[in-house]
């Protein structure tokens, strides 16, 4: 497994499963009741040095055209599809709606599990159904977006982690210019004669790969926090003390803190443990230099929680799914 995870741990699977169809789906499921790993791209794991549940990949790879009109198109998109190939391949299409979410690592399978975001949108803004495996029903069943209880990198996938397998994912899209631009860098393409899908996907491309590592050359699950959301009050109290703060406003009198500062702010850009480094450029993403095990990066993110807790009061959560060697329940990555 070690070349099936981004971050490059060496692991050991007891057993490897493929499965391409939802028959084969089915009646693997229907023969196993204990723990099972669903590993997609492997982007966003921590695995252990052996992993004694079985390890299930899933093959259904197609996209189709669902339903179409003048104005919006639906796609039916398999869990093996890998992510950044979707949105090049809408792109190319002329559908708008997830050139945002550009290069993003992992599969589609994956994507609801966390709610992937980027750049001021969110998956959950795109989908319209998921199609999965109930293994408490045991049937298949298609869950609307409203039953998703999509929230920020959360759903109802992450909540009950093992029970779903998914399989398919649809998504709406528009075929007229709906433009998020918002955000970051990208507000600077508002007044561009040259806006285009295209140019919104390489702006992105541009930014993330300055930012963010590339995980065949440097090992790495991307970003390795969430950004805590805290009480608007409690961020007033922390703005006070450190003017530099970064923030955006939730609704609801909550703040996002930008995790990247706090952990920047506290020395950590560059620092190693072990083999276990932070990268110099982007203070959310932790990498392994070479030989790291899963016991190098825990004791390295624990390191930085509780500095980032005692300098600022502030819980910083891992994004990325620790998988222990003996697991209680099966997990969806």
């Amino acid at each position: 497994m070690t070349e099936r995870n981004t971050m490059a741990l060496p692991c050991v699977a007891e057993r490897f499963v493929e499965l391409a169809t939802d028959d084969e789906v089915l009646a693997f499921f229907q023969g196993v009741r204990g723990d099972v790993l669903i590993l997609g791209g492997g982007s966003n794991v921590i695995l252990p040095e052996r992993i004694r549940q079985p390890v299930v990949s899933l093959k259904h790879a197609d996209i189709n055209v669902e339903q179409e009109t003048e104005t919006s198109v639906v796609l039916r998109v398999g869990a093996a599809v890998v992510w950044d190939a979707l949105v090049a391949w809408s792109v190319a299409q002329g559908y708008y709606g997830l050139e945002n979410l550009s290069l993003i690592p992992g599969c589609v399978g994956a994507a609801p599990v966390q709610n992937i975001g980027a750049y001021g949108v969110e998956l959950k803004e795109r989908v319209l159904r998921v199609r999965a495996y109930d293994r408490q029903l045991q049937r298949f069943v298609e869950l609307m977006r409203n039953e998703c209880e999509f929230a920020y990198r959360d759903s109802v996938f992450k909540r009950h982690s093992g029970r779903y397998v998914i399989t398919e994912v649809c998504f709406e899209l528009s075929k007229q210019p709906r433009f998020v631009l918002t955000y970051g860098e990208l507000q600077t393409l508002q007044d561009s004669p040259d806006l285009s899908l295209q140019l919104v996907r390489d702006t992105v491309i541009a930014v993330r790969s300055e930012k963010l590592p590339d995980p065949s050359v440097i090992p790495n699950t991307g970003s390795f926090f969430k950004n805590p959301v805290i009480s608007k009050r409690a961020f007033d109290a922390l703005q006070f003390d450190f003017p530099g703060v970064v923030g955006y406003p939730q609704g609801h009198n909550s703040v996002k803190v930008a995790a990247g500062w706090l952990i920047d702010q506290a020395g950590f850009k560059a620092k190693q443990l072990g083999a276990a480094r932070v990268h110099d450029r982007q203070a959310l993403v932790l990498t392994n230099t070479g030989g790291a095990q899963q016991h190098d990066i825990l004791d390295l993110a624990a390191s930085i929680q509780s500095q980032i807790k005692s300098i600022f009061s502030v819980e910083l959560e891992i994004e990325p799914v620790v998988i222990q060697e003996q697991q209680q329940e099966p997990r969806h990555d």
